[in-house]
């Protein structure tokens, strides 16, 4: 008789006896975790690991919990760092609580490249509470996460970049809950219209934030159409609103257990505070912003809009924006979701609402290839270009 390949949470409970006779060692959050040939860390920004049992040989088991109890969306983030003693298949069982496996677990050699894991590597469970990895180890540590990491070095990096090749403005808006600074990049004071973008609000949607920094690269380029828009608009980017939950592996949350894009209205936490302090003060200086988005990460690539019954000025912004960009984009799918004004505080509400403008969610999809979602994004910023220009009656230059 054939025998079928037993996974590792079978292997596990055959063998619990021999576990409890040969010991255990467990490591909380924090600490690092020693199996027979390789070690489990978390002590890097963006981690996550919880806490770790390494069992027999080179199992191990981690638990991956939230930053707060349940309900919390079902975003279970994940990172840490296998350091080997010697080459060997390190065999990791992932175990969540208050949510499921959904990120695709990728790797790196250096924490900047990545991959997909291997499928052949990579068993989920039925019900999706429990995955199985195996990751071959040689000589150098690596990295797994659940997407790669982004972490507030990145941002700090991108932004200096940016503000060295463009000219813009870096300045720090003010401080999160944990004491990090929140920066903006501002591309001059002489427009009285604005356009205003932020990013990750939610840690884990790094696709997100990977669309982010190409289509405000696309806006801050040398480029003729983007130097004619900075003449006329003043660009106004927060690339990264929530950089607690970023450095602390959040699924969701900011420090004070709160979804930050549920809180634009009540503003009861420093970060959103800070933001309607400075929309405040644009106010009071007679800007006016003319076109809110806001980028997340979701199953699918998506952008949130009003609803047909909700004008906006412009009008019609979302429609011919996106009849713009699809004849640009044969290759990239993605739909338009018109939601009505609602209750929800989210920073889409909240601008509509107070403005009356186009405020829309630009989400991309977990799993959309980085190149796709740079390529997408470039071209959905040129096109926003254009209709900001022809919209307030500027002549947009031909072979723009």
């Amino acid at each position: 008789m054939k025998l079928r390949p037993r996974t590792l949470f079978s292997v596990i409970a055959a063998i619990g006896t021999i576990i409890l006779t040969q010991g255990t060692f467990a490591a909380t959050a924090g600490l690092p975790c020693e199996a027979q040939d390789f070690t489990i860390i978390d002590e890097f920004s963006s981690a996550r690991r919880g806490s770790c049992t390494a069992l027999v040989d080179n199992h191990v088991s981690i638990e991956i919990i939230p930053e707060n109890s349940e309900p919390i969306n079902d975003s279970a983030w994940y990172a840490f760092k296998l350091v080997p003693k010697a080459p060997v298949v390190a065999r990791i069982l992932i175990n969540y609580t208050g949510g499921h496996h959904r990120y695709w677990p990728k790797i790196s050699q250096d924490g900047l490249n990545w991959l997909p894991l291997d499928e052949r590597y990579v068993h989920a469970h039925a019900g999706g509470r429990k995955v199985e990895l195996q990751v071959p180890l040689a000589d150098k540590p690596v990295w797994i996460a659940a997407q790669e990491l982004i972490t507030l070095s990145t941002y700090q990096h991108w932004s200096k970049r940016l503000e060295r090749e463009s000219g813009a403005n870096l300045s720090i808006l003010g401080e999160s809950k944990g004491g990090f600074p929140i920066h903006v990049l501002d591309s001059g004071e002489s427009s009285q219209d604005v356009i205003l973008i932020i990013g990750r609000q939610h840690p884990p949607e790094v696709t997100g934030a990977i669309a982010f920094f190409t289509f405000v690269e696309t806006l801050f380029g040398s480029t003729d159409l983007a130097q004619q828009f900075r003449k006329h608009y003043r660009l106004l980017t927060i690339p990264v609103l929530n950089p607690d939950g970023v450095h602390y592996g959040h699924w969701r949350h900011n420090l004070g257990g709160v979804d930050l894009n549920r809180d634009w209205g009540p503003f009861t936490q420093p970060e959103t505070r800070l933001v309607k302090a400075f929309l405040d003060r644009l106010e009071g200086e007679g800007k006016q912003i003319r076109l809110f988005l806001d980028f997340h990460s979701t199953q699918n690539n998506l952008l949130y809009t009003q609803s047909d019954q909700e004008t906006t000025i412009p009008a019609n912004f979302a429609a011919n924006w996106f009849s713009r960009v699809r004849p640009r984009l044969q290759d990239y799918s993605f739909r338009h979701e018109p939601r009505a004004l609602s209750d929800k505080a989210t920073g889409k509400n909240y601008m509509y609402r107070r403005y009356g403008i186009p405020s829309i969610t630009y989400e991309v999809g977990d799993k959309t290839e980085a190149t796709a979602t740079q390529v997408a994004a470039q071209v959905f910023a040129e096109e926003m270009m254009v209709l900001m220009l022809d919209a307030s009656g500027f002549e947009v230059q031909k072979g723009q």
